[in-house]
């Protein structure tokens, strides 16, 4: 039984062991891979287990300093440091972690003890050269990179250091020299591409010739593209493409190095903004919310600009009510509204059904600038009169007619609304004036007529209102491409009239065309129906209550008319 125990327990240990090695292994592909971020997850669940593997916390730091997250870096740079203190690539790495976090004093003791271990190894003597040129102690940085240079002089590390030295002087042409002499010995040498990119870009700041300045900058992609090209997962390079060309505002190439960036480094929440800028200066709106939404809660500085920014593509994207609620963050955030804001802020709203608000930000926008809303004035009194806001209507549109620059192709429209406002406020001799305006731009506003027509019967001048309705009918006897709807609206009004007159006769003429013309028309049959009955006509009076009938079975008139001069015993 104990022996059978005992295999249980080696069984086990084995297991685990095998599941640690595979915990490792996929580890350790990551960060080979450079997936940084995707490894730095897995740190916390794995760590515990390779507290005395070198390999492993050198990775764990490795990850962490590429994320530029130095605390966490020095943590397990040190943690391997205390394992072996002797061994070059953890001293350089620990030592470069310690000047990262502005550690000086600690930095130079750990880089001279390496030394002091090591005397004859180059990287000890570059590590402590970059060390002192973050602390600023430039001659001891040039004594380090001679140490390292006299070691192998086709090693192209100590020119590169040499141009890092210089740059931090902010020489650099020098220090561009000395890249270009590394990249002779070393083509395929990152560092110095990239240091060599970054060199190209300030000098293109400093150059004062335009042309010259451009030639530098075009130098400066040449480099971060030689980057890409040797490391397809160098983040920086990416984020230093992209941050050239949305500097540039050259937004497509901009968006394309950016979109690469994010990808690999998904929590830079930077990078992201200028991706997120140039997807929405490019029109891009459909990609660029995903990133507007995520950045305006991690950067307070952008958080402003780019809330409005989500709110435009959400208008753009016609997706009304997250827009709304967009703006309602960019109101709790005291934001200062110009005239289009107001404007988009108003079309959110009436499309999401808020009708009131909506109108209360286009009049904002139209007080802020009238002549650049003429659209707005037009649509606006457009909605007030759908909704019986005549005077409203009528104040706003009024305002358009008198705003310099928007008379345009819509100002008949303009003096027809204003005049069926006042028809419908019951001011016939007001609408008078703006209907006849109205014709006098547009002769062919067939509803100009109708309502002249509807102004006259209001001012109880009936035979004046039949005139005008009896225009729209002729006219569409010789021009059948005129607004049906206006004319059907003329028959029915002309037909009302005749009828309270009791001339069923002239009813008879008039129907008798009217349902020739729309015999699909309920009105039209209705109306001819009661003129035949009107005449004594029972036979065709029952003929047209019967189409009435087959166009709508539950119309009252027809039933109860039919039932009274009995057309089912007619039969």
């Amino acid at each position: 039984m104990f022996k059978k125990i005992n295999i249980i327990v080696i069984l086990l240990l084995i297991y685990q062991v095998a599941l640690s090695q595979i915990s490792k292994d996929s580890f350790l592909e990551l960060v080979r891979q450079k997936k940084f971020d995707e490894a730095a997850k897995q740190i916390p669940e794995i760590a515990n287990n390779y507290a005395k593997d070198i390999q492993m916390l050198t990775a764990f730091g490795d990850v962490y300093f590429d994320l530029e997250q130095y605390e966490d870096a020095t943590r397990y740079y040190v943690a391997a440091y205390k394992i072996k203190d002797d061994d070059n690539k953890v001293a350089q790495k620990y030592a470069t972690s310690l000047a990262q976090l502005k550690k000086f004093p600690d930095a130079i003791k750990v880089i001279k003890a390496i030394i002091k271990e090591n005397p004859k190894e180059l990287y000890n003597y570059i590590t402590a050269a970059e060390i002192y040129i973050k602390a600023d102690s430039l001659a001891e940085a040039e004594i380090q990179i001679d140490r390292a240079r006299n070691i192998d002089k086709k090693n192209p590390a100590p020119l590169v250091t040499l141009g890092n030295l210089y740059f931090s002087k902010r020489v650099y042409e020098l220090a561009r020299q000395n890249y270009e002499e590394a990249l002779a010995l070393d083509p395929n040498n990152v560092e110095a591409h990239m240091n060599l990119a970054i060199s190209y870009y300030w000098l293109a700041n400093r150059e004062m010739d335009k042309e010259l300045s451009n030639e530098l900058f075009t130098r400066s992609l040449k480099s971060w593209n030689a980057v890409a090209q040797l490391d397809s997962m160098n983040a920086k390079a990416f984020f230093e493409q992209g941050k050239i060309w949305y500097f540039s505002e050259k937004y497509p190439e901009a968006a394309t190095a950016l979109s690469r960036y994010v990808k690999l480094r998904p929590n830079s929440s930077l990078g992201r903004w200028y991706l997120a800028e140039s997807l929405y200066k490019l029109g891009e709106c459909d990609s660029a919310v995903i990133h507007l939404d995520i950045v305006r809660n991690e950067i307070d500085s952008i958080k402003t600009t780019a809330t409005k920014y989500l709110a435009d593509c959400y208008i753009s994207l016609k997706q009304f009510d997250k827009a709304k609620q967009v703006y309602l963050d960019l109101d709790k955030a005291s934001y200062q509204y110009d005239a289009v804001d107001y404007r988009k802020y108003g079309q959110a709203a009436f499309f999401s059904g808020d009708t009131t608000s909506a109108i209360n930000y286009w009049k904002k926008a139209i007080e802020m600038d009238a002549e650049g809303n003429c659209v707005l004035m037009y649509f606006l009194g457009t909605v007030m009169n759908s909704i019986k806001m005549y005077d409203e209507s009528n104040k706003i549109l009024k305002q358009r007619l008198q705003t310099n620059g928007c008379s345009d192709e819509n100002d008949g429209k303009v003096y027809y609304i204003i005049g069926q406002n006042f028809i419908f406020s019951n001011m016939p001799d007001s609408a008078i004036v703006y209907l006849e305006k109205s014709l006098q731009i547009d002769p062919n506003n067939i509803f100009s007529v109708v309502y002249l027509g509807d102004a006259y019967v209001q001012m109880k001048n009936q035979k004046k209102g039949m005139e005008y309705y009896k225009m729209v009918t002729n006219k569409y006897d010789s021009d059948n491409t005129i607004n049906q709807s206006a004319v059907i609206q003329a028959y029915a009004k002309l037909s009302n009239l005749i009828l309270e007159s009791k001339n069923y006769a002239e009813l008879n003429k008039i129907t008798k065309r009217w349902s020739d013309l729309f015999p699909d028309n309920l009105f039209a049959n209705l109306y001819c129906a009661v003129s035949y009955q009107g005449l004594n006509d029972g036979e065709n009076a029952c003929k047209y209550y019967g189409k009435v009938l087959k166009i709508d079975p539950s119309n009252k008139t027809a039933k109860q008319n039919r039932d009274v001069i009995g057309c089912d015993k007619k039969k």
